[in-house]
């Protein structure tokens, strides 16, 4: 990695820590392991960076843009939902009120699940032992994060978000 890359990954990282800061003083045990997803894909996608315009014609380049595309829609709507029927107290990480309606109605977690497209169509830039590795990380902190985040939106929401698990899937509708 280039001096250029490694800058990138300090001053992202250093973002990352700062946004993060509110959930980790709050105590939300979900918080350190979502930090640690965001700062795996921002290595992820600066060790892939060359790659990114590198015959973008190819099926895996034209796959790994379908999938980044999808990533950011997929990301809009539900941080529609939340803003528009959680009724958060400043960012959306402080919702008042459990949203089960549009995407939500499916799967619990749709912003992790964009993540995760995400994550896929930067590995597709240049699929490598580490790229891949990298991945896999990614993937396993953003589902232990979901099943944090689980457990503390049951101690807030109580028997309604039970039933909500109940009746949803996590990130895959109808399958997981």
């Amino acid at each position: 990695m280039s001096t250029t890359t490694f800058v990138i990954l300090g001053i992202g990282s250093v973002l990352i820590l700062i946004l993060s800061i509110p959930s980790l003083r709050a105590g939300w045990k979900h918080a350190l392991p979502r930090s640690l997803a965001f700062v795996t894909l921002l290595v992820l996608a600066l060790l892939n960076g060359k790659a990114w315009l590198v015959d973008p014609f190819s099926p895996t380049q034209l796959l790994s843009w379908l999938l980044l595309a999808a990533s950011i829609l997929l990301s809009l709507y539900p941080l529609y939902l939340l803003r528009r029927y959680a009724l958060p107290e400043g960012n959306i990480d402080y919702t008042t009120r459990l949203v089960d309606r549009g995407i939500y109605r499916f799967i619990r977690h749709p912003l992790y699940l964009s993540l995760i497209l995400l994550a896929l169509g930067a590995l597709l830039k240049r699929v490598t032992l580490l790229t891949l590795s990298l991945t896999f990380v990614l993937v396993t902190l953003l589902y232990i994060t979901a099943r944090l985040e689980e457990s503390f939106n049951v101690s807030k929401f109580g028997s309604t978000y039970r039933e909500y698990m109940q009746r949803t899937k996590m990130f895959i509708p109808w399958i997981l």
